[in-house]
């Protein structure tokens, strides 16, 4: 199948993967071509910008959810309790919903099926069109620097004008390739490369051209901007001898080339490649002068960072990415070379929720309520609009330039109490006495497990119910847990807000409270927080079990043996498991290493009892002072989901699925090596006995120890091997 015209070049990808750890706004994904594309801020996605445009229209102020959805056409994922801890936690203080990314498929000629789609059908019937590009991602290519079948290297815009512009000889006639129109110039095409392969269109010129292929090397900085190399500078910097690998940075993007070829021609490039890879890159080469300079040693350079945001464009030329400074302390930020596969290309920061009804949280993520609710927001709503005539207004500028809120809100026709004013101060400036926000939010959910025996109320998005641990035929198994349940539907709502580059971006505790450094995020979004109405979703529906421990228990047990000190562990600054070390040293190491390993183990041992590959279950830790709990669920989109999971969970099922567990965790055919490491944040555990899938796993499979759970003198379940 060729794609020959830009209504054909589409990539599928999962909408799932969209807002995964490893692609979305930002990231360099790859196409079946062979070439590689990056997504645009959502800012210009079709069906965000659809759902804002409603949102902010005056007439639609008195709007339900539904009801934006029925005038846009776009899919509104319902999760109220999500979007007000973003709101009051996370700072998009105007969200009002999450907008699904659009299901659809692609036929055999790679055009978008998307008119059978339900909301098109929807639409359709009220006479209304929608848009294909309701139903995708805008992109653009990047890498846009592409090498031609004859070596010759040029950016993507210098090829489009050999495409549109020059001319050649087809029969007697001058022509164009594809009588130079851009919908031909799909994916970005070699003008020089014929295929000798025709397709049905009414050209002066209907071949086909080969694609070109784009240079698999860019540069990327620790504040999230990533860059093209500009071969063409640095190819006259290394004729002049410049040092660009420097330590200190090297001001690349600025280097002024006057080292032309010959009088005030420019160098006319070509990558030639060694025949044998391992060697170097190859050679870059100028056509005419024949001047060059080895590519060894091009992951040492070390050019200055000039902020550029290849997924924000400038609006109408998608060829030429915005920019900003970037700066790293007092110094100019310097970037690295890195491969477009590469790991450290991308790390998403993402945010789940577990659908939980807010009439089921006794404190949700807002208490206030009545007036003294509608107040804050209307404090919000009225701040935001400052922020547009004056950007560096702050927060607390603001508050106190209201006075006192009591006769403030008295004034606006709302009746609060000194105690609410406070509260309303305080939530608005995001002063608040907890340790981590998020483990705040997760231990609602723990709660409604561990407070409820089922479900409160019927809900089609979430059920659960008590297994009777009591009817276990081990005593001493019963005394193990604080609940056992079985939760035959649920649903999961993820979201991404940013992305980071070079290093995975990690919290910190900063004076005891764990602080989310935004600092190293770039957003998925372009423009001011304030104006972010919509943000893209996922809500996967599936089953699971949930396993909660007392953890009155959990510490009496590392007290009695000693724990805290025999699972002490020191990193090195910037490791990736710093922050989980801090963690463990609040809330308890023992606990976590019990907690994660006992998860991991369970995950496994589901693939023996019914079948469930470990990649098609995932983990939900529930971890902290005040709670102790992991929910293990399986979701539509994973393999063989839907189904089994709560079986597995009749007492005498999950029991002997618990005690198969533990015995298998007492062996790993990496013994005696694997029982006796003590190196580093994992201990007894490696991929033959308790490492499963980075994608089913919260902590990226660190933090394990068989022995915390089994081992013969101080293993929390040694009594039940």
């Amino acid at each position: 199948m060729d794609i020959n015209i830009d209504r054909q070049y589409n990539v599928s990808s999962s909408k799932f993967k969209m807002l995964s750890s490893t692609s979305g706004v930002g990231a360099v994904v790859t196409t079946k071509w062979g070439g590689f594309i990056m997504p645009l801020c959502i800012n210009e996605w079709a069906f965000i910008k659809a759902l804002t445009e409603s949102i902010n229209n005056p007439a639609h102020s008195q709007f339900t959810n539904k009801q934006h959805q029925e005038e846009t056409g776009a899919e509104i994922v319902d999760d109220e309790r999500f979007v007000k801890f973003l709101q009051f936690k996370k700072g998009f203080l105007n969200l009002k919903c999450f907008a699904a990314i659009p299901h659809v498929g692609l036929s055999g000629a790679n055009y978008i099926e998307y008119k059978d789609h339900p909301l098109y059908k929807e639409q359709e019937l009220k006479n209304r069109d929608l848009h294909a590009s309701m139903f995708y991602i805008p992109a653009v290519d990047f890498p846009k620097w592409f090498i031609s079948a004859k070596s010759e290297l040029k950016r993507i815009d210098k090829w489009f004008e050999l495409w549109k512009y020059e001319e050649f000889t087809l029969n007697g006639k001058k022509c164009k390739h594809n009588d130079g129109r851009e919908e031909y110039f799909a994916p970005p095409r070699d003008p020089h490369a014929p295929t000798f392969r025709k397709f049905k269109a009414q050209l002066n010129d209907p071949t086909i051209y080969r694609p070109l292929t784009p240079v698999p090397l860019v540069l990327i900085c620790e504040n999230g901007h990533v860059s093209d190399i500009d071969w063409y500078k640095y190819f006259c910097a290394r004729l002049d001898g410049k040092k660009v690998d420097d330590e200190n940075g090297f001001d690349l993007f600025g280097y002024p080339c006057d080292n032309h070829c010959g009088g005030d021609k420019d160098h006319q490039l070509k990558w030639i490649q060694n025949r044998n890879q391992s060697e170097s890159w190859g050679t870059l080469k100028c056509e005419h002068c024949q001047k060059s300079v080895s590519l060894a040693g091009i992951m040492n350079l070390k050019p200055f960072c000039r902020g550029e945001r290849p997924w924000d464009p400038v609006p109408g030329q998608n060829w030429i990415p915005t920019h900003e400074q970037c700066m790293k302390g007092h110094e100019r930020s310097i970037m690295q070379v890195a491969m477009v596969t590469s790991n450290s290309i991308y790390y998403a920061s993402s945010q789940s929720s577990l659908y939980v009804p807010l009439s089921w949280i006794s404190q949700g993520v807002v208490t206030l309520q009545g007036d003294a609710l509608e107040c804050l927001e209307e404090i919000k709503n009225k701040y935001s609009r400052k922020l547009r005539s004056n950007s560096e207004l702050t927060k607390e500028d603001y508050i106190l330039s209201l006075g006192d809120l009591v006769k403030y809100a008295e004034d606006e026709g709302y009746d609060i109490a000194d105690s609410e004013a406070i509260a309303i101060a305080n939530e608005f400036l995001g002063i608040s006495n907890e340790i981590d926000v998020v483990k705040t939010y997760r231990l609602d959910e723990f709660k409604v497990f561990v407070n409820n025996d089922k479900t409160p109320e019927p809900n089609p998005k979430f059920e659960f119910n008590d297994i009777d641990i009591d009817k276990f035929e081990h005593a001493n198994m019963k005394e193990k847990f604080l609940k056992i349940k079985q939760v035959p539907m649920l649903a999961i709502t993820s979201t991404q807000l940013g992305f980071g580059r070079v290093k995975m971006p990690s919290p910190k505790l900063v004076n005891g409270q764990v602080v989310y450094n935004n600092e190293q995020i770039r957003p998925i979004y372009s423009g001011n927080i304030n104006d972010v109405k919509v943000l893209p979703a996922n809500q996967i529906y599936g089953e699971g079990l949930f396993f909660a421990f007392d953890s009155q228990k959990i510490n009496q047990w590392s007290q009695q043996y000693g724990l805290e000190k025999y699972y002490r562990t020191t990193l090195e600054s910037g490791s990736m498991g710093e922050f989980l070390v801090s963690e463990m040293e609040l809330y308890g190491r023992a606990k976590f290493y019990l907690l994660h390993t006992f998860s991991h183990i369970i995950m496994k041992e589901l693939e023996f009892s019914c079948g469930y590959p470990t990649a098609s279950l995932s983990e939900r830790l529930y971890y902290s002072d005040e709670m102790c709990g992991v929910l293990i669920y399986t979701a539509d989109g994973a393999e063989g989901s839907m189904g089994g999971l709560v079986w597995q969970g009749q007492p005498k099922l999950i029991e002997n699925i618990i005690l198969s567990a533990l015995q298998r965790a007492t062996d790993c055919s990496a013994d005696p090596l694997c029982w006796e490491n003590s190196d580093g944040l994992n201990k007894a555990a490696c991929f033959s006995c308790a490492m499963v899938s980075e994608t089913s796993c919260e902590q990226g499979n660190m933090g394990l120890d068989r022995r915390a759970l089994v081992d013969p003198e101080f293993g929390y379940f040694k009594d039940l091997i």
